[in-house]
């Protein structure tokens, strides 16, 4: 392998030191067919790279619309499933007795400090003597 690619490299080598060194009619008229050659295969390689990209682009467009519609199938189909309910036997329970808190009481206690009225009231009461 290594051997095929050294010959092709000498031999490539050779043609072109021919072509550069030698000014005839003929070697300039391949020289500009090797330059249209060279031109036209970017360009091409270019026209690649860049259908590369569309399709790359079109494929993950149908990839992300693709899971959604898996999505909605599944839902469709979990839906249809789901449709007839499960009948489960609920366990018995015992009810228990409801206990109501009573409310607690407290005691009235009167204030030790007179309210304002019964002190206006004594002082009219001087008052009046």
């Amino acid at each position: 392998m290594l051997t095929l690619f050294i010959f092709i490299l000498i031999s490539v080598s050779v043609v072109s030191a021919l072509l550069f060194f030698n000014k005839g009619e003929k070697a300039q008229e391949i020289k500009s067919i090797l330059k249209d050659i060279y031109e036209n295969s970017k360009e091409l390689f270019s026209n690649f790279k860049k259908l590369f990209l569309i399709v790359k682009d079109l494929i993950q467009s149908k990839l992300d619309q693709e899971p959604t519609q898996r999505k909605d199938e599944s839902t469709e189909s979990k839906t249809e499933v789901t449709a007839e309910p499960e009948v489960t036997p609920e366990p018995e329970v015992t009810p228990e007795p409801e206990v109501t808190p009573e409310p607690e009481t407290f005691p009235t206690i009167e204030s030790v400090n007179p309210s304002e009225d019964s002190i206006n009231d004594e002082n009219i009461d001087i008052k009046t003597e």
